[in-house]
């Protein structure tokens, strides 16, 4: 199988990851908890009709408001514009709603989320905070919940993974060479420090992996911050 066989195959196995459980609830905010909506960054963890949402990776989102302008980042492309309040009622967008976003295409599924969110924010949206998460609601009842807490560093999860072919140098305590990683097709490659447990990894093959990830609480200055260890050889191939 040939090096884009291989990121098609990644783009298959991010989007059939997607799964979990999560619940929604709609408390309506006091327009002094709005005080806390600027510079913070907001996590998507909950979209309507959606039993989950990616805390980190491919499909997730973050949002962030400053003094004159937002940011959202994903599910797929970045979209930034202009935004105003009045009590709790939330609008997004500049002039004649106008938000500016990239066009780079993801799977269908986060694809399908990131149009239902863009085309919610085009409307005026009720804010609510419930504690640490805020709460997006469209005029049909339709709910988006963000969370300002980073994700769970110490639960295990999937990821899919690929792998390249060659290594490259890297420093520790000493120079060596680790292992290039991407979670995503296309984008940069990221050095691994360490290696991947039970992965028998082969110079000139690209590998895709289905991975346990979970964080190492205080690592080694010639490891790393994330423990893989193999679930499933999904791919392999030489470029």
């Amino acid at each position: 199988m040939n090096r884009l066989s291989s990121e098609r195959l990644l783009v298959l196995a991010l989007a059939a990851s997607l799964a979990g459980c999560a619940t929604t609830r709609t408390e309506i905010a006091s327009t002094d908890d709005a005080a806390v909506l600027e510079g913070t960054e907001w996590r998507l963890v909950a979209a309507p009709g959606e039993a989950s949402v990616p805390d980190v990776g491919p499909g997730a989102a973050t949002l962030r408001f400053e003094s004159e302008r937002f940011s959202l980042g994903g599910p797929c492309n970045s979209h930034t514009g202009g935004w105003s309040r009045d009590g709790l009622q939330l609008r997004l967008g500049g002039e004649g709603a106008a938000i500016a976003s990239t066009r780079r295409m993801c799977p269908p599924q986060i694809m399908a989320r990131e149009t239902a969110l863009l085309q919610a924010m085009a409307a005026p949206l009720t804010l609510g905070f419930d504690g640490p998460i805020l709460q997006l609601r469209a005029a049909d009842g339709a709910t988006w919940r963000f969370d300002s807490r980073p994700p769970a560093a110490s639960a295990p999860r999937e990821r899919i993974v690929q792998i390249a072919g060659q290594r490259a140098p890297c420093t520790g305590i000493a120079q060596q060479l680790c292992l290039q990683v991407r979670t995503q097709p296309g984008a940069p490659w990221e050095l691994h420090y360490g290696d991947i447990e039970g992965f028998d990894w082969k110079m000139g093959v690209e590998y895709v992996l289905r991975v346990r990830e979970t964080t190492v609480a205080n690592p080694p200055a010639d490891g790393s911050a994330r423990r893989w260890q193999l679930i499933e050889v999904l791919d392999s191939s030489e470029p």
